[in-house]
């Protein structure tokens, strides 16, 4: 292991304890979530002090930490960054807590983050290297990405050698061109980034071909950002992102095909659209001698694919990967067109854009899509497969047929998609931008000044919290 990030996610996600126990990890913890003493909470004293000392009188080992106030906590910041470089294990900075735990959770939060903390960021390692080439990635929806690939050099104890350049626009800011010298550093200690470039010759070409299929290739300029899409409907590389799509948790769920699996599939022709998941067996001898592959893992990914033929409106249509289409409207329009795919297949763009969240938009992209005769017949096929049982809604009539939108932190759920899920279940609908449709807006920081809460502001939207929520769901 390179670092000890590595070897500790390695370490933990071993399947065998006994390995992690001879790896000796260790947990050092820096907050008290819940605590009960004989079904009671223990009185901390409105003090975070007094949670940390309770945590220790249970044999957990804590972070270090130290009472500050505004004279010394300069003089403490430094102490602690001259302090870091000598543990072995790396840290990316210093959490300011309030200690008063009441007047701490009194200042609420924004959008992100609590009011009660601040953190102290360590200036990111920085290296100096040479950019290579661009190496230009195409997608599921047909944008191609850039990538930077560069001389390795070991930032944050892990040696790296590319970084995402995000847009045209990007390389364009930064004048990118092959051979320059460009700094390179981890964001957050982890992520990659270009910080300079030094030499700035501004020479990289823009690709005129996409480079999976030679199709030619076109500038779509988004607001003030220009991105670089392929033209051709069937290039591959889209071909392998839209089946893993299909595939996906979220989608038919079909476990067990990863994207090189599929690629693989699709270079030999076994698959060509997604009906031709569901007829695998005529390729049984050949999949099973192929390298990776046996009769145990091809017998397990036909009991997938068989689990996967019964599933719903809301899922296939998030799997047809038809453009705006996520997972939530995708349950909104099946319920909508009462879990009927025909009816939805015929609506014109009018009936569409009746359904509560869909704008104009949308229901364009919706619409073109069951327009095209190829996507009917590949429809109407999945159709005559998949069995499509109606989701089952828990009627309340405190949500039913209510519009949210959810933006912030979440505490009384795991996250957001928990508390869309028991949204839907109780009848009620989610979508990710506020609109004149949307009836309340979930935050629990109603003085924040995301976009959301102002756009809610705007369009006279109810901004709640969670347990505003909740007591909805109740009633």
């Amino acid at each position: 292991y390179k670092n000890p990030r590595n070897l500790c996610s390695g370490s933990v996600r071993q399947l065998d304890p006994k390995v992690t126990k001879e790896r000796r990890v260790q947990i050092s913890l820096f907050s008290l979530v819940l605590a009960e003493e004989e079904g009671k909470a223990p009185d901390f004293h409105n003090q975070h002090e007094e949670e940390f000392r309770f945590l220790e009188k249970q044999g957990f080992s804590v972070v270090h930490r130290k009472m500050v106030n505004a004279e010394n906590i300069q003089e403490a910041v430094e102490e602690f960054s001259k302090l870091m470089p000598k543990n072995d294990f790396p840290s990316d900075g210093l959490v300011l807590l309030y200690n008063d735990i009441a007047y701490g959770e009194s200042l609420g939060r924004t959008a992100k983050f609590p009011r009660n903390a601040i953190a102290f960021k360590w200036q990111d390692e920085e290296e100096t290297t040479k950019l290579l080439s661009v190496e230009w990635s195409p997608s599921r929806t047909g944008l191609i990405n850039p990538v930077a690939i560069f001389t390795p050099v070991e930032l944050e104890g892990t040696v790296v050698s590319r970084a995402s350049l995000h847009n045209i626009t990007y390389c364009e800011d930064l004048a990118l061109g092959v051979g320059d010298e460009i700094t390179v550093y981890k964001a957050n200690m982890i992520i990659p980034q270009i910080g300079e470039n030094k030499t700035k010759s501004g020479n990289l070409e823009i690709p005129k071909h996409c480079p999976a299929c030679q199709g030619e290739t076109k500038i779509v300029k988004d607001k003030e950002t220009k991105m670089l899409y392929c033209t051709n409907p069937h290039c591959p590389a889209k071909r392998i992102k839209q089946f893993a799509l299909f595939v996906s948790r979220d989608a038919l769920n079909i476990e067990g095909l990863s994207e090189m699996t599929l690629e693989k599939w699709l270079g030999r022709g076994f698959i060509q659209e997604f009906p031709d998941l569901f007829s695998l067996e005529k390729y049984r001898d050949e999949i099973i001698g192929m390298e990776g592959f046996g009769l145990k893992s091809f017998e397990k990914i036909q009991e997938n694919v068989e689990k996967a033929k019964t599933s719903n409106l809301g899922r296939l249509l998030y799997g047809l990967g038809i453009e705006g289409i996520g997972v939530s409207n995708g349950r909104m329009l099946a319920e909508a067109f009462s879990q009927d795919p025909y009816k939805l297949m015929d609506a014109t763009k009018e009936e569409i854009l009746q359904v509560k969240g869909i704008g104009q938009v949308l229901a364009d992209s919706i619409a073109e899509y069951f327009q095209k005769e190829e996507n009917r017949r590949i429809v109407l096929e999945l159709l005559s497969i998949l069995h499509l049982e109606k989701e089952e809604k828990e009627e309340k009539s405190g949500i039913s047929g209510k519009h949210f939108v959810i933006t912030g932190a979440v505490h009384h759920f795991p996250n957001r998609k928990a508390l869309e899920e028991e949204i839907r279940k109780a009848g009620g609908q989610s979508s990710s931008s506020v609109s004149q449709n949307t009836d309340y807006l979930i935050n629990n920081d109603s003085t924040s000044g995301s976009s959301k809460n102002k756009k809610a502001k705007e369009l006279g939207v109810p901004i709640i919290t969670e347990e505003e929520f909740l007591k909805l769901l109740e009633a």
